[in-house]
């Protein structure tokens, strides 16, 4: 580090800005990791590793000329503990898109030479349980920023009449304590303005946040996030700089989150893979990581009846089937997946000779 920076980060932090530390350490990591990797990557570690993500430590940082960020408003505001954890399961657009937008503010300078500038704001569209949530917190790990989520449920559920201030007053808070905020559930305050349903409050939540995106600094982030993307109000959707699809995991995908979600009794699972992954597609991730979990558990607990108990989590009711589905998924399961005869036709009520019949069929 040389001198003057040196100074520059003594400055701050004399001065009681740890939010402007973190920022100007953040602008020496993307400088060093040209120059020297090694050095940026101890850099990283510290800003990982920095306390500054407590709710208290939230209260503390308030200068005294904020104080109209009252406790009621800071309660809409969770911080969350920004440590390692397992990178997002993302498909291949995602993660062009995602990495232009790390790889933009190592070149801001240049970017800004240009007249350009690097995207401050974005909004993740999708199902529930694609990752939306756990994305933007890495990438808020991979930014060095602290990471506050708004908890618009809070926001409409018990301030509604006086949310167009707190909601301002939050959002001055985050723009002005660097950081990446994550605005889940979008659409509860960011309907159409053209539904006639909503009252005029929701109506001044839209033209607050429109206000305030536009003017988003290009030190933090905001990623805002809903699985009703025909909901929110077009012209907010406009404001944002990417708008970032989030899809049900593809089957290649689906496999490398089992394999993840089965952690260490990955081996013991080796010969069920093909069938956990035929039965999960189509599912989200949380959901899929539900499941696993579930089976984990069963192992554990009853390792003589865990064939057995697995594959009756795994198949459809037999009950709901109609015969000649029960008699197709159960040459699915022989033929496909080496499933016993004697097995498939107990889980699925039908005969030996009937699955034998039919994979002769088949084969002939």
């Amino acid at each position: 580090m040389q001198s003057d920076e040196m100074l520059e980060v003594a400055r701050l932090a004399l001065e009681g800005k740890p939010s402007d530390v973190r920022l100007y350490i953040a602008k020496l990591v993307r400088k060093a990791r040209k120059e020297n990797p090694e050095y940026a990557l101890k850099l990283e570690e510290l800003l990982k590793t920095d306390p500054a993500r407590s709710n208290g430590v939230l209260r503390k940082t308030l200068p005294t000329e904020e104080d109209s960020l009252q406790r009621e408003e800071l309660s809409l505001l969770r911080t969350t503990q920004n440590t390692a954890e397992s990178d997002p399961l993302l498909d291949n657009s995602l993660k062009v898109q995602l990495n232009q937008i790390l790889e933009e503010r190592q070149h801001t300078e240049e970017l800004e030479s240009k007249g350009l500038k690097p995207a401050s704001s974005m909004i993740f569209q999708g199902p529930p349980g694609v990752g939306k949530s756990m994305t933007a917190s890495w990438l808020a790990r991979q930014l060095g920023l602290p990471f506050y989520v708004l908890d618009l449920t809070a926001v409409m559920s018990s301030l509604l009449g006086k949310t167009g201030s707190n909601l301002r007053a939050v959002l001055d808070f985050a723009k002005s304590h660097t950081c990446v905020l994550f605005l889940d559930e979008i659409d509860a305050i960011a309907k159409k303005r053209s539904d006639e349903s909503d009252v005029g409050e929701l109506k001044r939540l839209v033209n607050i946040l429109l206000q305030e995106i536009e003017n988003w600094p290009n030190q933090g982030l905001l990623i805002a996030a809903t699985n009703h993307p025909e909901l929110v109000d077009p012209a907010l959707w406009r404001r944002f700089d990417l708008d970032v699809t989030f899809c049900l995991p593809n089957e290649e995908n689906v496999r490398a989150a089992i394999a993840e979600f089965l952690g260490p009794d990955l081996n013991e699972f080796s010969h069920l893979m093909e069938l956990l992954v035929d039965s999960q597609k189509g599912e989200s991730y949380s959901n899929i990581k539900r499941t696993i979990n579930r089976l984990r558990k069963l192992r554990l607990i009853n390792p003589e009846e865990f064939e057995n108990s697995c594959f009756k989590h795994l198949i459809p009711n037999a009950e709901d089937l109609s015969r000649q589905e029960r008699i197709s998924f159960a040459v699915k399961l022989v033929s496909e997946f080496s499933v016993p005869k004697q097995k498939a036709a107990k889980l699925l009520g039908v005969s030996r000779d009937t699955i034998r019949k039919k994979i002769g069929e088949i084969q002939s």
